[in-house]
Parts: structure tokens; sequence; C-alpha cells
């Protein structure tokens, strides 16, 4: 496998789509082809666990006010990248269920943030090594994780999908089997 031994991989994806189970099978293969990776979840830092549970009553009553912090959030994802993410400070391979690339679907879903300057801020924040996202039916996700209703997810799914055609990155279906999804991955990390 033409893998650097410091690569960035990232999941994105709405609930529901798979992204730790395959970012946990990813690692699995990695560590069985020795190489070494680890696993993290792409929002561990605060202002990520604080946006990510939001519900939309509370977005709507405040929305105008994080539109005047779409900048301030680009800056705490250049800040996160570079004391979690930087290549630099990279010993292995680190694997990761979401990126910042999902905080702004959610900025997107919310009516947050416009399209033209989400394509911006898409195209801004640092490009890890590996992107890919992954895409079910709102049918399947909502059997596996249903958090959202279906009309909830068909939004999510929409924004998704524009986001990954923004970055002109791979779109994994997940309604495959893992080792299906695993072995397209594993294709084109080997590009």
């Amino acid at each position: 496998m033409n893998l650097k031994q410091t690569a960035l991989i990232v999941f994105c994806g709405m609930d529901g789509t798979g992204k730790s189970t395959l970012a946990m099978s990813l690692k699995k293969h990695l560590h069985q082809n020795k190489i070494k990776s680890s696993y993290t979840h792409g929002h561990t830092y605060t202002t990520a666990q604080k946006s990510f549970r939001s519900d939309e009553h509370t977005v709507e009553k405040y929305r105008l006010f994080w539109r005047l912090l779409i900048p301030f959030a680009y800056l705490d994802n250049l800040l996160t990248y570079a004391l979690q993410y930087r290549s630099a400070q990279r010993k292995n391979v680190i694997i990761s269920d979401r990126y910042f690339y999902d905080k702004v679907v959610r900025l997107l879903y919310y009516k947050i943030c416009p399209q033209w300057i989400a394509c911006i801020y898409l195209k801004l924040l640092p490009r890890p090594d590996y992107v890919f996202f992954l895409d079910v039916s709102p049918a399947v996700a909502i059997k596996r994780k249903g958090e959202y209703n279906r009309a909830e997810h068909e939004r999510f799914r929409k924004q998704y999908q524009f986001a990954a055609k923004v970055l002109n990155v791979p779109i994994i279906d997940t309604s495959q089997s893992i080792d299906s999804c695993l072995s397209e991955i594993i294709t084109h990390i080997k590009k």
C-alpha cells in the first residue's frame, strides 16, 4: 500500500452512514499490514461539541449571531488543525471519524451559512491526505441510527453531496457490505 506513514484520512457523512465502523475497519486493516495508525473522533474539541448539540429551535433563535461567528469558527478550525492534525505532529496515520467539513455541512443544514460562503470555507480548510464522504439512503441511516427523521436525513444528505462535489472527493455508498466499502477505500488510497 502506497500510504504516507503520517497520512490523515477522514470520513465525513451524516449520522448512520458508518463512519465509525469504517474508520475502525480501516485501522484494523492497516494494523494487519503493519502500518501504525490511530483513531480520533473529529469533534472532540469544545466548540464543535457545543455546536453539534444544537437543535433547530436554538439555531433559529440565534441564527444571525451564529452567522457573525463563521470567521471565528474557521479560526477555531485552523487552531484545532494545528494542535491536533498537523503532519509535523503526527507519529502515524490518523483516521478521523468526522472532520471540519462536517461542521460546514451543519452550517449549511441550519441555513447559517450560504452556499457561496460554504464553498470558500470548504476550500480554505486544511486538506487531509484522503477524504471520503460516506453516503446511504435516509431509510438505511434511520435504521442504523434513528436520531433524525427522513426529511432531516434528506436535507443532511443533500448538503453532504454538495460539499463532496465542491471538494471533488469520492463518495462511498455504504449500503454495501463493510468489506466492499473498505475495498473501495483501499483502492482510492492505493492510487
